[in-house]
């Protein structure tokens, strides 16, 4: 693989367009076939570098098989490449009322 570990998307690495609506066994086949290229056995009579290479590279794919095959993890994918990140992780602000609606009535799973 001559590309920079960085310098593509998941979807460019995978060569799937830039979409929500992916056939998971279309992900599946082309995370083998990657995998297939660039496992680090294949590299394993090669120099140090190479070896080296091929491991991030290995991780690469498998790092971007995770967010492809999951339809939540491709959508903050697709917005982050739009430029709208959902930052999930730090983005945990819950409105007080709702807050207050759960701890007053457990029998309230969801809605008002």
């Amino acid at each position: 693989m001559d590309m920079r570990l960085s310098s593509v998307d998941d979807f460019e690495l995978f060569g799937l367009p830039r979409s929500f609506a992916l056939d998971r066994a279309e992900i599946d086949a082309r995370r083998r076939a990657l995998q297939a290229e660039v496992h680090p056995d294949r590299f394993a009579t090669a120099d140090a570098a190479s070896r080296r290479a091929a491991t991030q590279w290995a991780v690469r794919v498998n790092e971007a098989y995770k967010r492809l095959a999951d339809p939540l993890r491709r959508g903050a994918a697709l917005c982050e490449l739009a430029g709208v990140p959902i930052r999930a992780e730090d983005n945990t602000a819950m409105p007080a009322e709702f807050l207050r609606q759960r701890m007053t009535r457990p029998d309230l799973v969801c809605g008002p």
